[in-house]
Order: structure tokens, then C-alpha cells, then sequence
């Protein structure tokens, strides 16, 4: 790998980490995108999602058939942005803009080569409810391959978890703790129900690994001294298996004292990654649930998942470079298909 431009790279990372994307307040961003492939000689175009929110396809001279993509937005809060050593620290680092930068740099290094029809489809909202890639698949392209990006540690992906999140609430009647017959408390059928979660016995698969689960959130009560009138959890289920059963099960194991409420699901997602490059799984989600039905997805990113979100976002210079080799590789691989 060799690393082309490295202060190139810095201060255009830190100018984009500068810029606040937090989800839902995306705009200046893309319009900072906008105005940087625009410059470069790429057609840009929108697609509206919500008010002031958009997805933006960027191509070349040619219609593209390789598309790389990635989102726009981050988590909060917004984080300063310095350069230490040989990392750029910063919201947005590695979750993706740093990627997103390893994107663009490999279509310019593309174009040089004389290869044309490469383009860019980059969507917002993915930290929340993933509706820029829903949209997106409203989109009339027919790509023959999407290369993703989320941070992978350049590892193509071969398969990544699904998601099961859901609440679970109960009712009870409020009243003077010394006084059981005045009331009933709604915690002791929730703690019931999230014990027999807990004991229940969970699908595994060879390739992912096993199902876990996670209690969130637990909320219940107005006083010690009360009998809690409500009572409520918030849970995830990292899923190796397909959601309709696994829903089931759940369901099964509740008991009639509780309800489920707010059910969001995607099922585990197994890539075609190519048979000679390193690979990994991956237990988080992403925006390939909905791009897979616009094309075959490829996923793989710089970076490293378990420093985003964190406090300390950072992404390594070295290996932002090796993700542009990578890029290319990989983009010339699907051409070739």
C-alpha cells in the first residue's frame, strides 16, 4: 500500500469532521459534498427523503455500474476534531466519513486509470431508522455491484447479524406498599417475563455466532412506597436466524401480562465476498439490508466499530490508506465480473 497525499487527506477529513451531520441535521454536509464532487468534474443529483434531508447520487461520464456508497450522518454528540500522531480523531471518523474520503480518493485514482462508470450513492439517517437507504431503493439505477462502507478494519464482510428490537410493558394498579390487597405492582410480571428471557435457549449459527440479547432500557414506578402502576423494558436481539420465529419465540415466552410494542426488524444479511481477500462477520447493522435490493452489496470500511460512537472516534491515516487500495481493488474486481 502506498499512501498517496497524506496532508491531503488530513485536512480534507478534518474539514468534513468539522462540519456537524448528526442525523436529522445533515444538510450542511451534503451541501459541503455537493459542492467538493462537483468541483471534481461529477454529476451530482438529489433524491428527497424528508424536508431538508436528501440522498445524494454522484456519477462520472458513464452510467455507473459500480456504485460506492456509504452514510452521511453520525451519532451524537458532536466531538472536536484534532490530528494526533497518526490518527484523525473526530464524530465521524471512522463512522463513515473517513471511509466515505477513502471512497472518493479511489474513484479519482479510478479515473485516472480511464474507468468511468463509478458512481456514488450516499444516504442519510442510517444512525436512526435507515431512511435514506430505504429510499434509495426507490432509485432508478441498476448497479451491478454497491461496495459499502462501514468501519471494517478493511476486512469484506461475510455476513452480518440481523436485528430484533422491541418494548415490553405491563400493567399494574398503584397503592400503599404495606397494603397488598390495595394494590399490584406491574414490575414482578416484567422482571418474570425478562427472566424467562434470559434462561430461554437462543439459535447459533456456524458462520455468526450465537443470538444475544440486551435489556436496554427498564422503567417503572413513581415511589418505593408504591405499588408501580406501569412498567416498561427496551431490548435488542442481535440475530443469527431469521426474524419470523425468533418474534415467535419471543412472543411465547412473554405471558399474557405483558405486551410488545414497537417491533423493528431486519434478518441477518450473508455476503459473496471474493475467495482471495480477508474477511470477518460482523454483529452490528447497517444500510445493506436495503441496498441489497438495488444490487449485490460488498462490506467493507477503514476503520475500527469499537472505537465508533466512543468518546474518542478516531481513524488511523495508514490504514484510511490502505482502505483507498482496497477500494480500488475491489471496484476493478466488479467491473471485471
Amino acid at each position: 500500500m502506498t499512501l498517496s497525499q497524506p496532508s491531503t487527506l488530513v485536512a480534507t477529513l478534518q474539514e468534513w469532521l468539522s462540519i456537524d451531520s448528526t442525523s436529522g441535521d445533515e444538510r450542511e454536509f451534503l451541501e459541503h459534498l455537493e459542492a467538493y464532487f462537483t468541483a471534481r468534474g461529477w454529476s451530482v443529483e438529489r433524491q428527497d427523503v424528508e424536508p431538508q434531508r436528501w440522498n445524494l447520487i454522484i456519477s462520472g461520464k458513464e452510467t455507473p455500474r459500480v456504485f460506492f456508497s456509504t452514510h452521511v450522518d453520525t451519532v451524537p454528540p458532536f466531538l472536536p476534531v484534532r490530528y494526533s500522531g497518526d490518527a484523525v480523531h473526530g464524530r465521524g471518523a471512522c463512522d463513515t466519513k473517513g471511509g466515505l474520503l477513502a471512497m472518493a480518493h479511489a474513484a479519482e485514482r479510478l479515473r485516472d486509470e480511464g474507468i468511468d462508470d463509478i458512481g456514488f450513492l450516499l444516504v442519510v439517517g442510517e444512525e436512526v431508522d435507515h431512511c435514506g437507504a430505504r429510499a434509495a431503493q426507490e432509485l432508478e439505477i441498476q448497479p451491478e455491484r454497491i461496495i459499502l462502507c462501514e468501519p471494517t478494519e478493511n476486512k469484506v464482510v461475510r455476513a452480518q447479524k440481523g436485528m430484533l428490537k422491541f418494548e415490553l410493558r405491563a400493567s399494574g394498579t398503584a397503592g400503599h406498599s404495606a397494603f397488598p390487597e390495595c394494590g399490584q405492582s406491574a414490575v414482578e410480571p416484567l422482571l418474570d417475563a425478562l427472566q424467562r428471557l434470559r434462561e430461554a435457549t437462543w439459535p447459533s449459527d456456524h458462520v455468526l455466532g450465537p443470538t444475544t440479547f440486551n435489556v436496554g432500557v427498564i422503567e417503572a414506578g413513581v415511589a418505593a412506597n408504591v405499588f408501580a402502576p406501569s412498567a416498561r423494558a427496551e431490548l435488542l436481539v442481535r440475530a443469527v436466524s431469521p426474524i419470523g420465529p425468533l418474534l415467535t419465540h419471543v412472543e411465547n415466552l412473554l405471558g399474557e401480562e405483558i405486551t410488545m410494542e414497537k417491533v423493528v426488524f431486519n434478518d441477518p444479511v450473508f455476503f459473496d465476498p471474493p475467495d482471495d481477500v480477508e474477511t470477518c462477520t460482523v454483529p452490528f447493522n447497517t444500510d445493506a439490508t436495503y441496498l441489497q435490493k438495488l444490487a449485490p452489496v460488498w462490506l467493507v470500511g477503514p476503520g475500527d466499530i469499537r472505537v465508533a460512537h466512543s468518546d474518542d472516534e478516531f481513524i488511523g491515516i495508514q490504514q484510511l490508506g490502505a482502505g483507498i487500495d482496497l477500494y480500488c481493488d475491489l471496484a476493478r474486481r466488479a467491473l471485471a465480473e
